[in-house]
């Protein structure tokens, strides 16, 4: 091969020359030695540029410390130690070595390539930047960093007029709050939000996982993100639903549709149609179709109400559920009805306020506030306090009553064991026969009674300090003698297992008007298991 050599003072000649073909084909800018040849099986003639060699077209220049120039192709090789395109002001790619054709313009850059615009900086070692169509792609592998996050990623490309980057294959996104993993993401450099398309998982310093399958948006400046068909997991909780809002900042997470709370450490799961959950002072609000349900024993408790509030304390005995406006509670042994309700979830007390009613068999029990304590998944006592009132239905179906200040019911099996009446006690009891010929009725006042059931059923009465009764025989008995003040039968107000977890509509018995004045007196006294206020 012949190599014709070329000295500086030649160099205006070749600029001249190649300036005639215009803004389509490479342009010699400077270079101090100039070589020429030819290629003996092709033919094709090539010039080759050593040092400190610039090229340009149009806008575009190509430095670089040795260059192979093919005119015919319009197409050089550029070799060096510091390799690079610069595309304006604004935008830079350096690297090992580079292919560039002036045909379609495309520069592709090969080992320790670094493209560098004003808004990030990406890193790979095999990098093809397309310059009509302002896109920059990389393989195997690349790394883009900015001001704020760095994403790496098997694939990935880069546009410099929308500054949107695209990433697939083992995506991570990193910053020092989060790390989010996803196999498809797009990420804005100038806004800084980020998009995924797929399953996507974000953890956070603090252990919280945030998974998405049906992809997320994730602003990273804000520290806000959406989630489709998403997952929240803390130190106690998992929390999906169809749509997740995250505010990192405010420790806010809001959720809607098919919302599922699940507790880690007590086997409470909450049910909803939306919910709010406080990280910073431990509260979740859960509102529409709100439901809870625990396994106890062989048995499930199901609660359900307007609104759901879960109350996280860095002590357990403190930790509560509240239930606040038409509460439902069903158990195969139990259901009961309240405007309000505080379930203390470690000891398992429920507390009913406002307008209580409960069922347990074929009694009824009403006060102005109840509280239940649950043992190994049983009942084993309620406290019913102020304007107790229970009604039992006898084999005959009369209904046996007993009144008083305060009562404490004591639960065997799941069944009333024994009633306790303490103060104002007043009751009426049927005597029978053979469980089934009435005699007659007992009418007694007496400041404190023992009521005593066997099989879920009245079984006698013992009367303390001066009780004074009547036995009213059959023949003499009226309407009015069978009934104590206040005698409501409000069996068609008890709940099912449906109407509980599904909140259909239920049969009421007692006047609107009765039910709003029980529940401003029970509002006056307050309710002593109420959250802190947000």
């Amino acid at each position: 091969m012949k190599i014709a050599y070329f000295y500086l003072p030649l160099l205006f000649f070749f600029v001249c020359t190649f300036s005639a073909f215009g803004q389509k084909n490479i342009q010699i800018e400077n270079a101090e030695v100039f070589q020429g040849g030819k290629n003996p099986e092709t033919d094709e003639q090539f010039r080759k540029l050593i040092g400190n060699v610039i090229l340009r077209q149009g806008n575009t220049r190509i430095f670089g410390d040795s260059v192979i120039l093919y005119n015919q192709k319009n197409l050089t090789e550029v070799f060096g130690e510091r390799v690079r395109v610069e595309e304006g002001d604004t935008i830079k790619v350096v690297g090992d070595r580079l292919i560039y054709d002036g045909n379609v313009r495309v520069a592709q850059m090969r080992g320790n390539v670094i493209y560098t615009t004003p808004s990030m900086t990406l890193y790979s070692d095999y990098l093809d930047y397309d310059l009509p169509a302002n896109l920059a792609y990389y393989y195997e592998g690349g790394r883009l960093v900015d001001s704020t996050n760095v994403l790496t990623s098997i694939e990935g490309s880069y546009h410099t007029v929308s500054n949107m980057a695209s990433f697939k294959d083992s995506v991570v996104l990193t910053n020092p709050d989060y790390k989010l993993e996803s196999d498809t993401l797009q990420y804005n450099t100038e806004t800084k939000v980020a998009y995924t398309l797929g399953p996507t998982l974000i953890t956070s310093n603090d252990g919280t996982e945030l998974t998405a399958q049906a992809g997320s948006e994730y602003l990273t400046t804000e520290k806000q993100s959406i989630f489709g068909l998403g997952t929240v997991e803390t130190e106690k909780y998992v929390i999906s639903a169809d749509r997740l809002f995250l505010d990192d900042v405010q420790k806010l997470y809001r959720a809607t549709s098919n919302v599922e709370m699940v507790s880690k450490d007590n086997d409470v799961i909450i049910t909803g149609d939306s919910a709010i959950y406080r990280r910073n002072i431990g509260i979740t609000k859960v509102y529409g179709q709100a439901v809870m349900r625990r396994p106890m024993g062989l048995d499930t408790l199901f609660l359900s109400a307007d609104t759901l509030v879960s109350v996280e304390d860095s002590i357990p005995a403190k930790e509560r559920i509240l239930a606040y406006h038409d509460v439902r509670i069903y158990r195969s042994d139990l259901q009961a009805l309240s405007d309000s309700l505080a379930y203390h979830i470690t000891d398992s007390i429920l507390y009913l306020y406002r307008d209580p009613i409960l069922w347990n068999d074929e009694s009824q029990i009403v006060a102005d506030s109840i509280n239940l304590e649950i043992v190994n998944g049983q009942i084993e006592k309620m406290n019913v306090i102020q304007n107790s009132f229970v009604i039992s239905k006898d084999t005959i179906n009369n209904f046996n009553q007993v009144k008083g200040r305060k009562m404490v019911v004591d639960f065997d099996q799941g069944q009333i064991k024994n009633i306790d009446v303490n103060g104002n006690g007043e009751s009426i009891y049927f005597v029978l026969e053979q469980d089934s010929i009435m005699v007659g009725m007992n009418y007694i006042l007496c400041s404190d009674m023992v009521l005593r059931f066997a099989e879920g059923a009245l079984d006698n009465i013992s009367f303390y300090t001066q009780p004074n009764g009547k036995l009213i025989p059959l023949h003499e008995l009226s309407k009015d003698d069978k009934q104590l003040q206040g005698f409501q039968w409000r069996i068609e107000e008890r709940p099912t297992k449906i109407q509980v977890i599904e909140r259909t509509a239920l049969k009421r018995n007692k006047d609107e008007e009765d039910i709003e004045k029980s529940i401003s007196e029970g509002g006056q006294k307050g309710m002593q298991n109420s959250p802190p206020g947000e």
